[in-house]
């Protein structure tokens, strides 16, 4: 009919395939042949309905053709499953989880459509955050999320070009005075958790180190450091995912000595993430000082740097792949 041809499929049926735009058709089924060619007559003769039908192929075609309608909220799981949790550790991601989800999935920024938003906008919400250390933090990601929705043109613009970065200076950890450390150690010589301090101060072990030692990780004249616990109470490996023997220096070694054992025990009974950190912090104001309990571990880098030792060993001990942080972060000698 009008130069459209009918044609018999295999299951029987009759269909006519009639052309609306350049590489798209339409379709018209019939039971019979002659239901089929009533059909295509009927569409043939109507130029509405031929006209409704190019119009909802040209819509489709347009909506093909745009980049999702995703919200702030939305693109954030995808940029997190697509370029995030391959490349960073379980640690980062549960952190970056926490900061997006408390501060900027509940606010009406979250629900607000990547195309519409604009950089003042987002100034805006940042100038609410009270913690200039949050603030940067929210920054940071804002900014890496949005920068990939530009590059792979899900928005025509980025509008973190727009916002002035955050200032924010973190404060510096300092290592422990040689006298400080003599009151410190005076202060918690009987608490249950000096294993703990004693491993971070005299041994350079991480926090989650010291935290996940086991009792038969401790030789008779070195440490396996092997493990670390994490801030779900999972021993997992360590931050670098390296194994290191660290020699037991002679301040250590009483300690060592008590804990040494064939069992494959915690070094203390009952352990987790917040396993000395409430009373460090309690003990510090005791004492009038203002440091963190990781300041044990600059401190143990500091005191190697004062005796002399050199700097790429104490970076082998203490797990750094790169020299360079051992120089820069853990050795505060003061004038």
């Amino acid at each position: 009919y009008k130069g459209v041809n009918l044609k018999q499929r295999n299951d029987g049926r009759w269909y006519a395939r009639i052309k609306i735009l350049p590489g798209h058709y339409y379709d018209i089924y019939g039971r019979t042949q002659s239901e089929c060619y009533f059909k295509l007559k009927e569409f043939l003769d109507k130029p509405k309905l031929q006209t409704k039908k190019k119009k909802d192929v040209e819509a489709r075609i347009k909506k093909a053709s745009e980049p999702p309608a995703y919200t702030l909220n939305d693109w954030y799981d995808y940029w997190r499953a697509t370029y995030k949790v391959t490349e960073c550790r379980e640690s980062s991601i549960r952190r970056m989880d926490n900061i997006y989800n408390k501060h900027v999935r509940r606010s009406t920024l979250g629900a607000v459509k990547l195309q519409e938003l604009t950089g003042p906008m987002i100034q805006e919400f940042l100038s609410e955050v009270k913690s200039d250390c949050m603030r940067l933090k929210i920054y940071t990601h804002l900014s890496d999320m949005l920068k990939r929705a530009y590059l792979t043109d899900v928005i025509k613009k980025n509008p973190c070009e727009a916002i002035n970065r955050p200032k924010y200076r973190a404060r510096e950890r300092l290592a422990m005075e040689p006298d400080e450390q003599k009151l410190f150690l005076d202060e918690v010589k009987d608490s249950e958790n000096y294993p703990i301090y004693a491993l971070m101060l005299y041994e350079g072990l991480r926090t989650g180190e010291a935290k996940a030692l086991k009792r038969n990780d401790i030789k008779q004249n070195y440490i396996i450091v092997r493990s670390s616990m994490n801030d779900k109470n999972e021993i997992t490996a360590t931050k670098t995912g390296n194994i290191r023997r660290v020699p037991i220096f002679a301040a250590f070694r009483p300690i060592a000595d008590a804990l040494r054992s064939s069992d494959p025990a915690p070094i203390l009974p009952k352990i987790n993430k917040h396993t000395a950190n409430d009373e460090f912090r309690e003990v510090m104001k005791r004492l009038g000082m203002d440091y963190e309990l990781y300041s044990l571990r600059h401190t143990f880098a500091t005191n190697c740097a004062r005796a002399g030792v050199v700097s790429k060993q104490v970076a082998l001990w203490m797990g750094h792949s790169d020299v360079s942080t051992t120089l820069r972060y853990y050795t505060n000698i003061s004038g």
